[in-house]
């Protein structure tokens, strides 16, 4: 098994969101802290074989309820200070009080972890319906203007290129995202998507209302066709037709690979801000679609 004593990088000065500025894209992958010691077992092999990708940073998600915040602010340390390579901490709303929120970030911030992906969360299990903390938040929008006025941290915030399920229509949910931005957020990240022509209708929107800050897609490659069922139930997203011939050819998890290459191939064409690749704790896909990317000249290779 490898360890995290095992990883010694050293950080780099330039933060990832210097790269939006310089409008070169970014390249990162999401991580969850596992429940159990096998499960970390696979996340050390994992992060030892991303690391040699010199992916621009890690995310690590928060579980419902908080449930994994320990975990996650130790982990986004870990991978930041032994593995340097930058690190995003999600947090959310969900059962925790303003003061319990102001001193996580504190946490954080003493950690030296400059970014946080803020969310409003989703309800724990076993409830169907998000209800805040009675001394806590309601929406994302007001965790990211809490964020903001209490430390000096860039702040991602999710977005939702076919709408947010819980939203009346694409324009309110292109509010909500406009509010994101005036109340402090730096730039976004987008919940997975199969049809590029959806996020950029949904770009374009974004920009006459006045939304400027980089859109980050989220890209999943689907491993088994059952997937598609529970993404589309979970997030909304559409399922194309083609996607479904596609990956009926021939192995499923390669086939979602090629097509979550042949997908960002054609959004970092189109100019988006950074592909974000959730890649559920395992490596192989992040190593097939990021040789896959750079062979087709997206992303410097490591030195």
């Amino acid at each position: 098994m490898v360890g995290p004593s095992a990883f010694n990088y050293s950080l780099t000065t330039m933060s990832f969101t210097d790269r939006f500025i310089q409008g070169k894209p970014t390249l990162s992958f999401e991580l969850f802290p596992p429940k159990n010691p096998l499960g970390w077992g696979t996340l050390y092999g994992t992060l030892s074989e991303i690391s040699k990708l010199n992916p621009d940073y890690i995310s690590v998600t928060y579980g419902a309820g908080g449930s994994t915040r320990t975990k996650t602010v130790d982990l986004v340390g870990r991978i930041q200070g032994e593995l340097g390579i930058e690190s995003m901490a999600h947090l959310t709303c969900v059962g925790h009080s303003r003061e319990e929120i102001r001193a996580l970030i504190d946490v954080l911030g003493e950690t030296g972890i400059g970014h946080i992906l803020a969310l409003r969360g989703d309800p724990p299990k076993g409830n169907a319906a998000f209800k805040p903390h009675p001394e806590g938040f309601a929406h994302a929008t007001e965790l990211i203007a809490f964020i903001k006025g209490h430390l000096p941290l860039k702040i991602g915030c999710a977005y939702y290129p076919e709408k947010h399920v819980e939203a009346a229509s694409l324009e309110s949910d292109l509010g909500y995202l406009k509010l994101k931005q005036d109340n402090g957020a730096d730039f976004g990240v987008s919940q997975l998507f199969f049809k590029n022509e959806n996020f950029y209708r949904y770009r374009d929107k974004a920009a006459a209302m006045g939304i400027h800050i980089p859109l980050v897609v989220g890209l999943m490659p689907v491993s088994e066709l059952h997937q598609l069922q529970r993404f589309k139930e979970m997030s909304g997203c559409e399922i194309p037709p083609e996607l479904i011939a596609f990956l009926g050819e021939g192995d499923v998890a390669e086939k979602g690979i090629a097509w979550t290459i042949r997908q960002a191939d054609d959004l970092l064409k189109n100019g988006v801000a950074g592909v974000h690749i959730y890649c559920l704790n395992k490596f192989p896909g992040a190593v097939q679609i990021t040789r896959g990317l750079r062979e087709l000249g997206h992303f410097p290779r490591p030195d």
